[in-house]
């Protein structure tokens, strides 16, 4: 008999994808933000993705510059214009926040979506 497999939970926000994983990877360095941490810039407008940080929410980077998130309560994405994305509230869980790809056929490349 097939066992099913917990099924993922994924969020987009803007350009921001947040999607949940089983465990944070081994070598992290914990983050120490304060009130919220940007998760993305935006490259046109200066409308910011943020998260918001307080007590049961853990940020940690990898060395390449990847967010990873524990929080043991829900927590909320938000952007400072706020008329650009609803807020959204993250439920408990462990997170891998990155930016959107997309490929480019003129170029041939695979580039981060911008916002």
């Amino acid at each position: 008999m097939k066992q099913q497999q917990d099924k993922k939970r994924m969020y987009l926000h803007g350009e921001c994808m947040i999607a949940e994983i089983d465990a944070l990877p081994e070598g992290l360095k914990h983050r120490d933000d304060k009130d919220s941490i940007m998760i993305a810039e935006s490259e046109t407008v200066g409308n910011e993705h943020r998260i918001k940080v307080k007590e049961g929410v853990e940020f940690f980077e990898d060395a390449h510059g990847i967010l990873y998130m524990r929080n043991t309560v829900p927590t909320e994405v938000y952007c400072l214009h706020e008329a650009r994305h609803d807020t959204i509230e993250l439920p408990e869980g462990i997170w891998q926040i990155d930016k959107a790809k997309e490929y480019d056929y003129l170029s041939s490349n695979i580039i981060q979506v911008r916002d």
